[in-house]
């Protein structure tokens, strides 16, 4: 399938069943609501654990559900998918939250650290501190490309240690290119600062903005990356067909042999 195809089919997919967007929508905005509550508090009371409780359910079921979209577009749905099984997509949140503690546990250390350095440190630690940066953004955009691949892999097969299994991972890199795979990050990474940058400029208008925002802008975002990571990795499944690099303006001929 070409970039082409994939951004297309991406762009269309989180309006394929506006009753479901909107209800995940309605999720996000519990979300925030809670988030904005939070930021409220300046101690522990009573009303800041409600506001937590239902808080870190609607994070996880988020996450739940954007696994489920991987997987049935992975498995050629075309539609976002319904809305059941309540407590298996709060499961499936949590999966995806351990995942990526996990990966992202040592780049977080590092990029600390260089923060740390940066903050505090004389003059020469400050310039140490912005090199730990710029390798733990590095080490960061690495492993988040890994760890896309490990996620659809675990939307896939439905278990979380497929989303540890380097050694497949990487297999199904190499069959994307990782060249290509950066590319298409990169372009996908774009993509969503816009959608962000529309998100937060809605939230400027009050109450109306920030209900829009969470609402639709913020779910859309969610399920066109959701469905642009399942279409990338499906074609590490799928019979041979037009390649991305095709798509990426990338070929064969033009790769290091």
């Amino acid at each position: 399938m070409e970039m082409g195809n994939i951004l297309s089919e991406s762009f269309k997919y989180p309006v394929s069943n506006w009753k479901r967007l909107l209800i995940f929508g309605l999720i996000f905005l519990i979300y925030q609501f809670c988030i904005i509550g939070v930021s409220r508090f300046s101690r522990i009371s009573v009303l800041l654990l409600i506001l937590i409780i239902p808080g870190i359910i609607a994070y996880f079921i988020i996450m739940g559900y954007r696994l489920r979209a991987m997987e049935t577009s992975i498995k050629g749905e075309n539609e976002a998918p319904t809305f059941n099984k309540w407590s298996q997509m709060l499961l499936d949140g949590l999966k995806v939250f351990v995942v990526a503690i996990i990966y992202g546990f040592i780049p977080a250390m590092i990029i600390g650290l260089g923060f740390f350095m940066v903050i505090v440190g004389s003059s020469l630690m400050k310039i140490s501190g912005a090199l730990v940066l710029i390798v733990g953004g590095i080490l960061l955009f690495g492993v988040t490309l890994i760890m896309v691949i490990g996620l659809s892999n675990m939307a896939y097969q439905g278990k979380i240690d497929a989303a540890l299994e380097f050694a497949e991972i990487t297999s199904k890199i190499k069959k994307i290119g990782w060249l290509n795979l950066i590319v298409i990050m990169i372009i996908l990474g774009v993509i969503n600062i816009l959608l962000a940058a529309a998100a937060v400029l809605l939230s400027v208008i009050p109450i109306l903005g920030i209900f829009l925002a969470s609402i639709i802008v913020c779910p859309y975002m969610d399920l066109f990356i959701a469905r642009a990571y399942a279409l990338i990795y499906k074609e590490t499944i799928d019979e041979p067909g037009e390649s991305l690099m095709e798509g990426v303006g990338i070929s064969d001929e033009s790769l290091p042999v």
